[in-house]
């Protein structure tokens, strides 16, 4: 990301809703993603006691091309191989930007109760598609609360100004991988 973006993390406002400090973590990796040439999302899972427990960005274009490294893909890996025994329903997830139809998909398999997104994804995110889901699926949803994160308009707008920035890019990169020809960075 370039220093204009950089700078207004270093500007942030304090933390005074209830979102904010999760915001700000989300937005630091979805920065470094994008310094990474990746799509720039981050997120991170929270425990009942406002803990960290884990985070992650998404690194789909981390040495190639790899579909199912979603920020929030990487989080739920992070979670199953370290933290196996922890409870779920205990959990937040943090999302810098909604989530799409995969990780919806990985979320409620995964038992997390609690997803809040900093931005809306109008062009893929799927958490007001559950009504398309099979009976099964549906079923796994309402056991589950995807909403928009209560931060300052700070946090949603540069969640929102970092994944515009480059998506054509980011799509003319995922396109050129499926032919085959992903290009250097």
């Amino acid at each position: 990301m370039e220093k204009p973006h950089f700078s207004a993390l270093n500007q942030a406002p304090a933390a005074h809703r209830r979102d904010d400090v999760w915001a700000r973590v989300c937005c630091e990796q979805a920065w470094l993603s994008q310094q990474e040439c990746c799509y720039p999302v981050g997120a991170v899972l929270v425990n009942s006691a406002e803990e960290l427990v884990c985070c992650g960005r998404n690194q789909v274009f981390e040495g190639g091309y790899h579909s199912h490294r979603h920020a929030e893909m990487e989080v739920l890996t992070q979670l199953e191989a370290d933290f196996p025994t922890l409870p779920r329903e205990e959990l937040t997830l943090y999302v810098s930007l909604e989530p799409c139809l995969m990780c919806f998909g990985r979320i409620l398999l995964a038992g997390i109760k609690r997803v809040r997104y900093l931005t809306p994804d109008a062009l893929g995110g799927f958490t007001q598609g559950f009504h398309f889901l099979p009976p099964v699926w549906r079923e796994l949803h309402q056991r589950a609360s995807f909403e928009q994160a209560y931060v300052d308009t700070f946090w949603s707008d540069l969640a929102q100004q970092l994944v515009s920035r480059n998506a054509n890019e980011m799509r003319e990169k995922t396109t050129a991988a499926w032919q085959g020809k992903l290009p250097d960075h």
